[in-house]
């Protein structure tokens, strides 16, 4: 449910003040007996104030106070203006009369409402303003604006941008690209093409120009991503073989299939002749 809105505590007031009941009000000083209200005789006509005594009053008697002047309000005949007028903001952004009971509500009351609907209220976010178009004009932001005309990577666009094949001009390009779209008022994830519809629509480059230098650059103008000396990739995920090392003289024992059924020659006999052994 929304909150109504808020009157100025001038309007408030004069609206409470010329109603016709307002004479009638409950809190009124008795005609009679001018130091207690119209509405109850048993109640004080102060008992709408806080008093102003030193070291303030007893939890228990403010308490029965406010509860008094409240019943009282229940059925004042201008319990709605009083609570609007109690409701209302003073120039300054404050309440009026912040230390009484006004329509049926307690001070802390009043001020725990506006608290309440302040915190809920939404925050205004100012609309992004672009930034003059001279300040757009730069040498470097046009080239890389070129560059990103014809190519879709950004280690390409530093490169035709005229910022180097290295790590710097990689960051440069980025860093331009990130900044010609704040300040064109777009959002950080903008698409290269709407950064690009946004240059044109301020002039920096020409449509025409964007066209041919895509198509110029065809459908590979991105470049494949393993190309790139600066990517940095994590490694998949999985058991790393062993590395055999060889080395001279080792025995191995792993065959191909074609070496399974060679021949095999005896270098060294193991049979000895009894005529040499004697």
């Amino acid at each position: 449910m929304s909150q109504p809105e808020r009157l100025s505590a001038a309007v408030a007031l004069a609206a409470l003040s010329d109603h016709p009941y307002y004479r009638y009000r409950g809190c009124a000083p008795d005609p009679d007996n001018p130091r207690v209200a119209a509405g109850d005789n048993s109640v004080s006509v102060d008992a709408w104030q806080a008093p102003d005594v030193d070291g303030g009053e007893e939890r228990e008697v403010r308490e029965a106070r406010e509860s008094a002047a409240v019943d009282v309000c229940v059925g004042c005949p201008v319990m709605v203006q009083c609570l609007a007028y109690g409701s209302s903001l003073t120039p300054e952004g404050k309440l009026p009369e912040p230390f009484a009971i006004l329509g049926g509500r307690t001070a802390l009351e009043r001020t725990k409402a506006l608290v309440q609907e302040r915190q809920a209220a939404p925050v205004p976010v100012a609309a992004p303003v672009p930034v003059p178009v001279e300040q757009l004009r730069t040498e470097q932001k046009l080239a890389v604006l070129r560059g990103l005309a014809r190519h879709a990577d950004p280690e390409l666009v530093a490169v035709a941008a005229g910022l180097g094949a290295g790590l710097e001009g990689l960051r440069t390009a980025k860093w331009q690209i990130a900044r010609l779209k704040t300040q064109l008022s777009l959002p950080k994830s903008a698409s290269r093409a709407e950064l690009l519809d946004a240059a044109v629509d301020r002039g920096l480059l020409d449509r025409q120009e964007v066209a041919a230098a895509e198509a110029a650059a065809g459908p590979g103008a991105a470049g494949p991503a393993e190309s790139s000396p600066f990517r940095s990739g994590r490694r998949r995920a999985g058991r790393r073989g062993r590395r055999v090392v060889s080395v001279p003289g080792q025995l191995a024992f792993d065959f191909d299939d074609q070496a399974a059924g060679a021949s095999v020659t005896t270098l060294y006999p193991t049979t000895t002749s009894l005529e040499t052994a004697a």
